[in-house]
């Protein structure tokens, strides 16, 4: 049976960390985020040309840090259950958001089970 998950909007924790990511990204128009089925995220700023506008931060709610199979594997795409970016208001036009969203998380949703 093939189950697609949808992209829930992102939690208290992770919108705390796009701000924080957005403030020290001038060039950010959003911010990637992709969640991983062991709970750690993985996030990071990009700019109006699909580009990183930051570092890529990996973390995890609650935690000192990131589980063991990350530290392994860097959260490896395999492992990926939701991806989306958080706009900065007003966010680019449609168009810029197709193509950012394409280059940034490409063009299949890989959290299809």
């Amino acid at each position: 049976m093939t189950r697609k998950k949808k992209n829930r909007p992102p939690e208290k924790s992770e919108q705390a960390m796009i701000e924080g990511i957005i403030e020290g990204s001038p060039d950010a128009v959003g911010v990637a985020v992709i969640r991983l089925d062991c709970g750690c995220r993985k996030m990071a700023a990009v700019d109006k040309e699909g580009e990183p506008a930051s570092k890529v931060i990996m973390y995890r709610d609650m935690a000192e840090s990131i589980c063991e199979q990350c530290k392994k594997d860097n959260g490896d795409f395999k492992r990926v259950t939701e991806q989306f970016i958080s706009w900065v208001a007003p966010g680019p036009a449609a168009p810029v958001k197709e193509m950012i969203i394409g280059k940034v998380l490409g063009t299949r949703e890989p959290y299809t089970n």
